[in-house]
């Protein structure tokens, strides 16, 4: 916006920007002196003001392409040069004079957009914002130069103009038509822009009213307004796609009001996305400037010059796309536009797991082939109508061995490279050793499309923002979350081909067809494969039809002439036979003995190299083999007859052979001196002349087969020969070197080599000494395969177990799973335990059970499992903290808490954390109890990035599968009765009895409801524009969620409408149903109904006809539960009955397949890969199945795998297994369990079948159906712990109230109960205590509103030296009026503040007085209700504003002590009271004192900003989580500002809490670093001595950071001398609902030491972790801090920390006991904090180490 000058109502008011007096105006105005002002306004001529339209202000040198666009957009009343000039001269108009001559700026083009916001015009308008961005959309997609070039454009509003700027944004994201150009918007820089209006927008609304009529485009801008709400609302689904630059005001405008025009919370956003800065200048002046050397220009061209720094280096790493196509110019996400294309390529690459590329395999095959050949092939009708379009979208090649197919699928590969066209591309190898998986395959693909197409790339980026835990090597769920619900969806797949050469060669092929995923291609994707005549591939073509698949046979003469091409060729280079007549005959006698083998040619070929007479060529053809094995055979003899070659020879080819991929030239070299101890020089030449060309060196120095054939031969059993290849003998050989490999240093060489150790030695000097000979070029590979090749071993070999065994024994486990966790890919560590798990069950064959080795291993496979699963965020962050941090948090009789506590114990002093109170045994399966308070559990579902619990309230709760914390909490209007996601948890749906409801996942918020006819029986998406619902009225209904229609049909009538036989229409009883279940296949839509007394029915939805009947041969006396296995290949549908039966059908044919008796399940669920079904018996168990095939592969049965073994409590009302399988939640009565048993997580099958031979295959089977017992819970309920915890004053002691009212003291030391100090009434929870300074006088009060103060005669530390209780005297027993929200105790413990949920009083201790505000002593409470008048009189918290109808409740109450231990400060909102302990007097003036805090809002989009928002469609009102601690001389304050913001960390100082110094107003102390910090701050832990402070992180660790503005003591006007005391750490709310983060902490240390000194580019330092199950019921910690008495700085360690640190503990509530933590702070890592768009998408870490800091004490840390 501009202005005058002088006019009262600043810039925002104005209509020009000139002090010039006028002759015009609105006349006489006698009503204000204000109104005077706005006949000073002035009309200037359009040069002056600037002309309308889009202009072009500066284009580049005609030889210079724009690299970007920068459009400005003036404000209410300004012009397109007048805003922009800070006076008539023309020089002032910097963005045509400045920036043009800047030469960073040079190859930018300009532009200026002018519109008719004149407010000042005497006529009334019908413009409006929505109208300008229609104007400033339709001048940007006609202008020529912007539409031509496809740059990427800059938008720079101010004022109204930046709202204009986002609505044009808007409109084209919103407009198909316009998706071109929206994609092209990079940036958009918002000077001074009222997004939430101004005020005084309202005063010129009024004036004009009064003179002329209003205009829309003033009303728009007024605060609140619904022009301003619908944009903000739209723009905060597509902001984080941009960059977005926000400056704000600083200074007011002069004129008679004098004051900010737009202010900052006003003027900025709080998107993460967003850069906040400050100009030093007022509302006019933000947009012009005196001169270059302005200090606010500088920063706005220093921002826009970084703008165009990234989108000049973004284009410089992308490859150009089509001009003509539909993707450009790119179409960016907040992630590309933040990170640079090799960042954006590593982040691909780590999200898929894609590591090695089929492009060196690519080019191998191009260089063999022919140049001039395969041309035939393309040529082909049918190759040309698949390419079109015009033909079956699957072209699938099938060949012989050597038959050129990969010549083929290469050829193809090169004619599908088109700038219009997209190919991706997979060559299938090494299908024996399992390393080309469809897993592989379909992860490869997407890279590859994400590569090529923007969309594609933009797709797979959001999915890895979202960082949700997934199964990689499941093909089912890649294909499902990569394709099916995504990249499949694109407008661009048409534009796609796929090629897969080898499809045999690749493990599991046959799920290509089983799984059905040939047939869900979409049609317009075109796929061309290759492939053997193997029946299997044969068989599943045939299945896919005509219509989808066009099937080529090769035969010889499709290929005769390629042969001739490269006959002759060869032959012309060889010179041999010289005449060509010769050399014709001697192709057409190679043609005739080829059998169309081109690698029989190539061989034959290879041996003409060293013959020179046609003699001699004759005898060469003559004795050639007529096959390719005889023709290795002959080859290998060349070998064998060379004593000196064989044994090297021999361990070539057994791991060329047998590893996973293919060795580099080092890596093999490696290998093979760890085999036979000898060095090969010049290993390229070396390598295939001592296998006799059998294997070659590729481009990327890769040793392969010269074709699989050769591998086939080498292990052919009945070979004979010295070179042959016993398979499990060469994988038992290859397992051991790789054992011995990894224990021999190897890993701590690398480690030593890249981080120099601290400490001590730690008990490795002696392999310190060898490690520069050790040859490293093998870690890789030997950590994330040996245990393929012991999954592939003879479970025979003793060595290979004592191998193992030495490996899980020793240290080196521990360093190979941080070498593992350093790469990233912890699949690696699950596929090891998964491996190791087969090999063990087939060992036990040799070997007893009992056998230590057995259990050893056993024991490890656990281990592993459970660790991956529960430390995995702590691995990814910090690898090394497996060696000293995880294993503390293990069940103490794990493998791997019992290695390192025997370790420990050979030590001087514990190498690691000390851990107590964790639970004595084995690891619990059951992960976490879920108690549901406010009502019973009634459904559940779980999705890919989330789960979801139902309540008989009809509240909804949704969790992080991963942390298992609460995100949200959703209304339903009643009690829920089924629950379900959309594809990708888009969406969830929740249906009751009379409502169906769907919500938006991510927010909660209501997207659709629709009423119901009756209640519901079964529910499930159609992608995510669909819903199918089954009514017990046998009613189902479709709705469309686009479109708001719906469909009904009455499945009663499927009989009348049916072809069957006219006794259908008695199939369908009239009864109504019980119980229903839905399938989606890539044909049809299925739905089986169940009755009582009746067979169940299986219907088609989309053909209304019904499919047929599941009779049993028992009575049904009603159906439990239904469900269908989704998994193609077990095509079962599963029903629970009444009698207790567990019956599979065949829904295929409706055959009954298997019965199990007695299973009683009420509930079933089934896994998403189809694998696993889990039934939920009446008794409270839960038995897990495994669907198999029996030996004749026709019937599904189901094998026992796992039964929760815990106390039989409650029927299982639902359960849900997650997205990967290996997990399980259960509902029961008011209680959820999420599980995790380790048996779950397993091989695929056909991987075992491949692996095991018939002796050993028995006995892995019945090892693997064991039905193992999960871990018993607690046999007895024990009341858990329900208030804050306080420490004793020598940490020996912590105290705690308990659900059943008791208070108890619980020893630190063995982190267990000492007992119980005294009791509220039964059935009372207490729900807060304080303890006294003195440790003699503790208050408690229960959720009755109880309180008890009780004294002792002596400090409570006593206990802990006597180990007795002690007898104390009940001081004060009295209920309160209301709820009590907290207590507070004087220091002296004479005086105890009493705070209730709308009042409050101080109680004198000993003569139980009442205390009220002012002094008063009466026997009534002064209200604190906002806008009570009986709170003006007396006020204990003054009378605020009531809120506004339907607004929200953004303010919160606390009370907490004052540094100065003679007062207590009450808080409401922003103001501050501070009252005397003496009489409760006020101190401060009546009108308080008010806190000045800065505003820094953020989104409210994503759980990574607020993990507890909640939705509120049912009028719940939010509340502000606060928590205060008490520091030497100042108060700390952790605020969550509103719903959805960041935290927020302010630290006021005692001086500026003065209650009688005469500035009303408290500013923060300047504290940078808190600033940076606090997004990353979960709860404030406590202070620790003078200046260091310790918090929880949001991925739940322990971290400290110095407070650098605390120095001293702070000394108070009163002249009271501060007194240090515990930390008032408390969350206020203005809800009954206790929201404690961090309880009472201890006093502060007498010590002036603090931890570790951070390094000037850390802004914090981080130590070790809490677990998420630590947690409470409403997704919090319950904590204090143990400073034992003797904590003095003793000496500094080597890592820095003092040893006074290193002593303090932290004490964790988990449920009723203690879990203390000590050493764990002499442990650190320097931190600095990182960028919301790096943490997510790079590292996925809130922190980033810096440079130089380490996180190892001892060796290893």
């Amino acid at each position: 916006m501009d202005q005058p000058r002088k006019t009262s109502f600043g810039g925002f008011l104005s209509r020009t920007g000139t002090d010039k007096p006028s002759s015009k105006g609105l006349g006489r105005a006698s009503t204000t002196s204000s109104l005077s002002l706005w006949t000073t306004s002035v009309e200037l001529a359009d040069d002056e003001k600037g002309v309308l339209g889009l202009t072009t202000l500066h284009e580049p040198e005609p030889l210079t392409s724009p690299i970007a666009d920068i459009v400005f957009v003036h404000g209410l009343g300004g012009g397109s040069r007048k805003t922009w000039s800070y006076s008539p001269d023309p020089t002032h108009y910097w963005p045509r004079a400045w920036l043009p001559a800047d030469a960073d700026f040079s190859h930018v083009r300009i532009h200026t957009f002018g519109y008719k916001a004149d407010w000042g015009e005497r006529k009334q308008s019908v413009l409006d914002i929505h109208g300008f961005g229609q104007t400033l959309l339709g001048a940007l997609r006609n202008d020529p130069g912007i539409r031509r070039t496809g740059t990427r454009i800059i938008l720079v509003g101010h004022s109204m103009g930046g709202c204009v700027a986002k609505k044009a944004y808007i409109l084209a994201r919103q407009d198909p038509t316009a998706a071109d150009l929206a994609s092209r918007v990079h940036s958009i820089f918002f000077l001074g822009t009222p997004h939430r209006g101004s005020d005084m927008a309202a005063v010129l609304e009024n004036m004009l009213a009064v003179a002329w009529g209003r205009k829309p485009f003033v009303t728009d801008l007024i605060p609140n307004s619904s022009a301003l709400s619908a944009i903000n609302d739209a723009f905060r689904h597509i902001a984080p796609d941009i960059r977005l630059w926000s400056f704000y005001e600083t200074l007011p405008v002069k004129s008679a009001m004098n004051r900010i025009v737009v202010e900052r919370h006003s003027a900025t956003l709080g998107f993460h996305n967003e850069e906040i800065a400050a100009m030093d200048a007022d509302h006019r002046h933000v947009c012009k400037f005196e001169s270059p050397s302005d200090p606010n220009y500088k920063m706005l061209r220093n921002a826009l010059l970084t703008a165009v720094d990234a989108i000049r280096s973004f284009r410089s790493e992308t490859p150009p796309t089509d001009p003509s196509g539909s993707l450009s110019p790119l179409s960016l996400s907040r992630s590309a536009l933040s990170l640079s294309h090799a960042e954006i390529t590593a982040l691909l690459r780590s999200f898929l797991g894609t590591r090695d590329s089929s492009e060196g395999d690519l080019v191998t095959l191009q260089v063999l082939k022919q140049p001039g050949s395969c041309q035939w092939f393309t040529d082909q009708l049918f190759f040309s109508a698949w390419k079109a379009g015009t033909a079956p979208g699957i072209l699938w090649l099938i060949g012989r061995p050597a038959a050129g197919k990969s010549i083929l699928a290469s050829h193809v590969i090169e004619q599908l490279k088109s700038p219009n066209v997209f190919c991706s591309y997979f060559i299938c190898q090494h299908s024996k050793t399992g390393n080309s998986t469809l897993s592989d395959c379909f992860r490869s693909l997407a890279y590859q499309m994400a590569l090529q197409d923007n969309l594609a790339r933009d797709a797979l980026l959001q999915l890895a923002e979202d960082d949700v835990t997934w199964d990689k090597s499941d093909e089912t769920i890649v294909w499902r979350r990569i394709f099916t619900t995504t990249l499949f969806k694109l407008p661009s797949i048409a534009r796609h081909f796929w090629v897969v050469d080898g499809v045999d060669e690749c493990s599991c092929f046959s799920s290509l067809f089983a799984k059905r995923f040939l047939a869900a291609l979409p049609d317009e994707l075109r796929f061309f494969a290759t492939s053997r005549p193997l029946e299997d591939i044969e068989r599943g073509l045939l299945s896919l039809g005509q219509k989808r698949v066009t099937i080529k046979m090769l035969s010889d003469t499709d290929t005769v002439q390629d042969m001739r091409l490269l006959l002759n060729t060869r032959l012309a280079e060889l010179g041999r036979p010289d005449n060509p007549e010769d050399r014709e005959r001697v192709c057409e006698k190679i043609l005739s003995k080829s059998r169309g083998s081109f690698l029989w040619i190539r061989l034959v070929l290879k041996e003409f190299e060293d013959v020179w007479s046609d003699e001699t060529m004759e005898a060469v053809l003559e004795e050639a083999p007529p096959d390719l094995f005889a023709f290795y055979r002959r080859m290998a003899e060349s070998v064998t007859s060379d004593k000196r070659k064989v044994t090297l020879a021999k361990s070539i080819l057994t791991w060329v052979a047998l590893t996973s991929h293919p060795l580099t030239l080092q890596e093999l070299r490696c290998a093979v001196k760890l085999g036979v101890g000898q060095t090969l020089q010049n290993a390229g030449k070396a390598i295939p002349d001592l296998c006799a060309q059998l294997v070659f060196v590729d481009k990327n120095d890769r040793v392969q087969m010269i074709h699989e054939t050769v591998r086939e031969f080498l292990l052919t059993q009945d070979l004979g020969d010295e070179l042959s290849i016993n398979k499990k003998q060469g994988h038992t050989l290859l397992g051991t070197l790789l054992l011995k490999y990894l224990c021999s240093g190897v890993l701590n060489s690398k480690f030593s080599k890249n981080q120099p150790t601290v400490g001590h030695s730690g008990g490795f000097g002696k392999l310190a000494t060898t490690s520069q000979a050790l040859d490293l070029s093998m870690i890789e590979y030997s950590c994330r395969f040996f245990s393929d090749h012991l999954f592939r071993s003879a479970s025979s070999d003793d060595y290979l177990m004592d191998a193992l065994c030495n490996f899980l024994r020793n240290n080196t486990v521990l360093d190979w799973i941080e070498q593992v966790s350093a790469a990233g890919d912890l699949a690696v560590i699950t596929r090891t335990a998964t491996n190791l798990r087969e090999y063990v069950a087939r060992r036990t064959k040799y070997v007893p059970p009992t056998d230590r080795g057995i259990q050893l291993v056993d024991g490890w496979v656990t281990d592993l499992i459970r660790v991956t699963a529960k430390f995995r965020n702590q691995l990814l962050t910090c690898p090394s903290s497996i060696h000293f941090l995880i294993p503390p948090l293990c069940p103490s009789d794990s493998f791997i808490s019992r290695r390192v506590s025997r370790e420990s114990g050979h030590q001087p002093a514990p190498t690691g954390i000390m851990v107590q109170g964790i639970p004595p045994g084995l690891w619990d399966d059951c992960l976490i109890q879920i108690d549901f308070r406010n009502g019973q559990t009634t459904a559940t579902t779980h999705g890919e990035r989330y789960f979801a619990v139902g309540l008989s309230t009809g509240q909804i709760l949704l969790y992080d599968p991963t942390s298992l914390q609460c995100l949200r909490y959703i209304n339903h209007p009643e009690r829920v009765r089924i629950l379900a996601f959309s594809i990708g948890d888009v969406l969830l749906a929740s249906c009751g009895a009379k409502h169906l409801v769907v919500w938006e996942s991510r927010s909660g918020s209501m997207r659709h409801s629709f009423p119901l006819i009756s209640p519901p029986l079964a529910m499930i998406f159609l992608g995510v524009d669909e819903i199918v619902l089954a009514q017990q009225s046998s009613i189902l209904t479709k709705w469309n969620l686009q479109t708001q229609e719906n469909d009904s049909i009455y499945w009663k009538d499927v009989g009348t409408h049916s072809d069957y036989n006219p006794f259908l229409q008695t199939v369908v009883p009239t009864q109504a149903p019980s119980r229903a279940a839905f399938l989606v296949t890539p044909d049809d839509v299925l739905v089986a109904i169940g009755y009582r007394s009746h067979p169940i029915l299986i219907m088609s939805i989309l053909e209304f006809r019904l499919v047929g009947i599941c009779d049993t041969t028992f009575d049904n006396n009603g159906v439990n539960d239904l469900l269908f296995n989704p998994n193609p290949e077990f095509p079962a549908l599963v029903a629970s009955f009444q009698d207790g039966s567990l019956c599979v059908f065949d829904y295929t044919t409706q055959e009954l397949h298997l019965r199990r008796a007695q299973v009683h399940a009420q509930s079933l669920a089934c896994s998403p890969d189809g694998r696993s079904l889990g039934a939920g018996t009446n008794q409270g168990a839960v038995e897990v199945y495994e669907f198999e095939r029996d030996h004749h592969g026709v019937t599904t049965t189901l094998v026992p795998v796992y039964r929760t073994n815990h106390p039989l409590d409650q029927t299982i009302r639902g359960i849900c297994f997650s997205s990967d399988g290996i997990r399980f939640v259960d509902i029961r009565g008011k209680k959820g369990r999420v599980w995790a048993p380790a048996s779950l997580v397993r091989k695929n099958m056909n991987e075992l079948e491949s692996s095991v031979d018939s002796s050993e295959a028995e006995t892995a089977q019945a090892f693997g159906s064991k039905a193992p017992s999960g871990m018993m819970l607690h046999t007895h309920e024990h009341p858990e712990i329900t208030s804050p915890v306080v420490a004793s004053s020598d940490g020996s002691l912590v105290i705690a109230g308990k659900r059943d009212g008791s208070v108890v003291v619980l020893s630190t030391a063995e982190a267990s109960e000492i007992g119980v100090l005294y009791r509220h009434g039964s059935g009372s929870a207490v729900i807060d205590i304080a303890l006294s300074a003195s440790q003699q006088t503790l208050a408690s009060v229960d959720d009755a509103a109880r309180i008890l103060v009780v004294n002792f005669e002596a400090p409570l530390a006593v206990i802990s030296v006597h180990k007795q209780l002690q007898q104390g005297t009940v001081l004060l027993d009295r209920r309160y009026q209301e709820a009590v929200t907290q207590i507070l105790l004087s220091s002296a413990a004479d005086r105890l503040l009493v705070s209730g949920r709308s009042s409050a009083q101080m109680w004198d201790v000993i003569s139980g007085t009442i205390y009220l505000a002012g002094g008063e002593t009466v026997a009534a409470a002064i209200g604190l209700t906002p806008g009570n008048s009986a709170a003006l009189t007396c006020p204990v918290s003054p009378a605020l504003p009531a809120p506004g109808p339907g607004a929200l409740t953004v303010t919160h109450r606390a009370v907490f002590q004052h540094p100065n231990t003679a007062w207590f400060v009450f808080l409401w909102g922003d103001l501050l009271r501070i009252y005397s302990w003496s009489n409760f007097s006020e101190l401060t003036p009546v009108h308080g004192k008010r806190l000045e805090r800065p505003h820094e809002n953020s989104s409210a989009s994503g759980e990574v900003a607020d993990h507890f928002a909640m939705s509120t469609p049912f009028n719940h009102r939010p509340t502000i989580k606060a928590s205060y601690h008490v520091g030497n001389g100042f108060v700390l304050e952790l605020l969550r500002p509103s719903l959805g913001a960041s935290p927020q960390l302010h630290l006021w100082s005692a001086s500026s809490l003065d209650p009688f110094s005469a500035e009303d107003t408290i500013k923060p102390a300047n504290e940078a670093n808190l600033s940076r910090i606090s997004p990353n701050v979960l709860s404030v832990l406590g202070l620790v001595g003078a200046s260091t402070l310790l918090f929880l992180d949001t991925s739940l660790w322990v971290c400290s950071t110095s407070l650098q503005s605390v120095t001293t003591t702070t000394h108070l006007p009163t002249g009271a001398e501060f007194q240090p005391r515990g930390f008032a750490s408390r969350n206020q709310t203005t809800s009954r609902t206790r929201a404690t983060f961090g309880s009472s902490t201890p006093s502060a240390w007498s010590s002036s030491s603090t931890l570790r000194a951070m390094t000037p580019a850390a802004h914090a330092r981080r130590h070790f972790f809490a677990l998420g199950e630590w947690r409470t019921a409403a997704g919090e910690f319950r904590v204090t801090i143990i400073v034992p008495k003797h904590t003095q700085p003793s000496g500094r360690m080597a890592n820095g920390s003092t040893a006074g640190g290193r002593d303090v503990g932290i004490a964790f509530v988990n449920g009723h006991r203690l879990v203390v933590i000590n050493g764990g702070f002499g442990f650190s890592e320097s931190v600095a904090v990182t960028t919301p768009a790096t943490t997510r998408l790079i590292s996925q870490d809130i922190w980033r180490v810096t440079t130089g800091s380490m996180h190892r004490r001892a060796y290893h840390w």
